[in-house]
């Protein structure tokens, strides 16, 4: 027996890595040409020198995912074994019934010393001249089948290697010309129109479960606070909700990752716990990765099958939750029975709002990259056609501007975080530049405010174009589980209030929840910024 398997692996292995390098090659040039060489060129890898630190993490995330991918395969590999028993025995009967004889180069013997020590000179299964026997048939196809899973093994991997350090390259590069803010208070003054109440990262869970990112790493969570579950979560957005009630905003805005994976029983937590938003103030909701995007491990999701569902789910919650004349209109089935498909998502963004006093609000989904990575789920991106469509929106009119989204439009200035590259839309420069020449056309009038969430960092900064214009960036941190610093979260709730002066300054207030179940000692913050 062991000396048939190693015959038979000898004179296999040498088609099998010959199939397997006519198969790579081409796959290699294609690649290459279609790349058109620009990751070879002298200045793209000055581009990128910064980030060699940044290779090895990434390599480090990436056999990380690996294991996620064998944890989901385990499941199936009895099946696949008893497949390819069930197939190798089915050969063997069949040899047998049909008589097949011994093909001349299974019964060749290698010459040399070597050969013959290893292989042997003589083997009952393959006897040279005769027929195969029942047991040489089925070690023959299972061979095969060992073969042709290997090359399919093989030829995965490398594809997977290929779409995933491109993908890398990709957002390293994008990340490097990207716009970089710099913090700045601003003047504090007092007073302000408000304008409207931003909540942002609620990750609502379902059924007494902890949010994703405390589940894969416990030490974020801060000591002497209990881990929050599905009642602690919508226990403290309902407490926020009754504060900012009793504020009566015009405008409530969630700004993405309102569900935790999105779960259609997350979406229902997360209407229920809305329901105390007075019937006077509107509601504008955008995606968060979380919502639409996100790819996890335990549920990989390579052909975007899942995504489509949660898009549908959030556009069907979207026409209960939101509460405005928003434009463009949500498509609304008038019968069950006739129900069609709603919009797609990406025809639904940008949506405006018009306010009293000029002020416009944007809101836009920055999730229009489609990762099929589970590394890459939390990369943003605008999208050309949003964008054009909002330039469109900014020249037929002027007045105070508010941008809506989920991710980050620009890198804070300090040393680059592994974290900070696959969590930045990678157009956010685009839309930057956008706000500053509609702001600079008429400063006095024409003030921008871009407001997202996404890493759980409260930071308020400013961009200013080269020819001047000067656009303000707030980051809301997780309304429930509190701000990030270091991996590490503060456990207190907070929403923000938006306003605006009559002399055109944008304030931003950070309203923070103490914990009910435990105090976590920190001061009421505030952020304040000039924009003209």
């Amino acid at each position: 027996m062991r000396r048939a398997a190693l015959r038979i692996l000898y004179l296999a292995l040498l088609p099998a890595l010959v199939l397997f390098a006519l198969i790579v090659a081409p796959a290699v040039v294609v690649s290459r040409i279609a790349s058109r060489a620009r990751v070879w060129r002298p200045e793209t890898w000055k581009k990128i020198s910064y980030g060699s630190r940044y290779f090895g993490s990434s390599f480090r995330g990436r056999l990380g995912e690996v294991v996620d991918v064998i944890d989901v395969v385990r499941d199936r590999v009895i099946l696949l074994v008893l497949l390819i028993a069930a197939i190798s025995l089915a050969g063997g009967l069949i040899v047998h019934l049909l008589e097949i004889g011994v093909p001349s180069w299974v019964s060749a013997r290698p010459d040399g010393p070597f050969a013959s020590s290893v292989v042997g000179s003589d083997l009952a299964w393959f006897p040279a001249g005769g027929r195969l026997s029942f047991g040489g048939g089925a070690a023959l196809v299972l061979v095969g089948c060992v073969a042709l899973a290997l090359l399919a093994l093989g030829i995965s991997l490398y594809a997977w290697l290929a779409f995933a350090m491109g993908e890398a390259i990709r957002v390293i590069l994008r990340y490097g010309g990207a716009a970089t803010l710099f913090p700045d208070p601003g003047d504090a003054i007092p007073g302000g129109r408000l304008v409207l109440c931003q909540l942002s990262d609620l990750h609502l869970t379902a059924n007494g479960r902890e949010p994703y990112e405390i589940e894969e790493s416990s030490a974020a969570w801060p000591e002497g606070v209990a881990r929050p579950d599905t009642a602690d979560l919508t226990g403290r957005l309902r407490r926020l909700v009754a504060e900012i009630a009793a504020m009566r905003p015009p405008l409530v805005a969630l700004t993405g990752d309102m569900t935790d994976l999105g779960e259609e029983a997350q979406w229902a937590e997360l209407e229920a716990a809305l329901a105390g938003i007075p019937a006077s103030t509107q509601v504008l909701m955008v995606p968060g990765n979380h919502d639409i995007a996100i790819n996890i491990g335990t549920s990989p999701d390579p052909y975007l099958t899942k995504r489509a569902e949660r898009e549908q789910r959030f556009i069907e919650v979207l026409t209960r939750v939101e509460r405005g004349p928003f434009q463009p209109p949500l498509h609304i089935p008038a019968r069950k029975r006739a129900r069609r498909r709603l919009r797609a998502i990406a025809g639904l963004y940008p949506r405006r709002l018009d306010l009293e006093g000029g002020i416009r609000i944007f809101g836009l989904n920055s999730n229009r990259y489609r990762s099929r990575f589970v590394g890459s789920n939390a990369i943003g991106q605008i999208g050309g056609g949003q964008l054009r469509r909002l330039a469109r929106a900014l020249r037929q009119g002027s007045g105070p501007v508010v941008v809506l989204l989920h991710h980050h439009v620009a890198r804070l200035a300090g040393p680059i975080s592994l974290n900070d590259t696959f969590m930045i839309a990678m157009d956010g420069p685009r839309l930057l530049e956008m706000l500053a020449a509609y702001q600079q056309k008429n400063p006095k009038k024409n003030s921008a405010l871009v407001l997202h969430g996404h890493k759980h960092l409260a930071f308020f900064g400013h961009y200013r174009s080269k020819s001047g214009g000067r656009v303000s960036v707030y980051a809301h941190p997780s309304s429930t589980l509190g701000h990030e610093t270091d991996g590490h979260l503060d456990g207190i709730a907070r929403f923000a209030a938006i306003r605006l002066t009559d002399e055109g300054i944008w304030r931003v207030e950070t309203h923070p929840l103490r914990p009910a179940r435990a105090a976590v000692e920190a001061p009421p913050a505030a952020a304040e910024a000039a924009v003209s």
